[in-house]
């Protein structure tokens, strides 16, 4: 788990310097809310993290079902809600960068992170479920 954070940690570090010079050296200027909404993406970053971290301790710490647990479908649930959660941090960086120039770029990471957050509870029942405790 450590080296998936470390990886991820890099990768939207990468990202981050891309979007900081894309920023910076590209004509026309962005918009002042540009520099706000990186920021804001660096929060979906820190909640997308937690929210994997949670996902993915709710299947490992399961102390009474161990024999009827539905362990296929707490890892594909797992490793869904893992990609989903890379995927919206890269459509969320994209869309930060092709957007700019507009004024409201900064509602894009709060979208996004909004729907990890929604992900995150579909998931964690899809994970008790498994888990056989409904």
């Amino acid at each position: 788990m450590n080296v998936l954070f470390g990886y991820a940690g890099l990768a939207a570090a990468i990202a981050l310097g891309i979007a900081v010079a894309i920023g910076m050296w590209l004509r026309p200027k962005p918009a002042p809310e540009y520099w706000s909404s990186l920021f804001v993406w660096c929060l979906q970053l820190l909640a997308s993290m937690a929210a994997v971290f949670w996902v993915g301790f709710l299947g490992i710490s399961t102390p009474h079902c161990s024999p009827n647990c539905e362990w296929d479908l707490l890892g594909f649930n797992f490793q869904g809600f893992m990609i989903a959660t890379a995927l919206i941090q890269l459509i969320s960086i994209v869309l930060i960068i092709a957007l700019r120039r507009r004024t409201t770029v900064w509602r894009i990471p709060l979208a996004g992170t909004a729907l990890v957050v929604a992900l995150c509870v579909v998931s964690s029942v899809i994970a008790y479920k498994a888990m056989l405790f409904f």
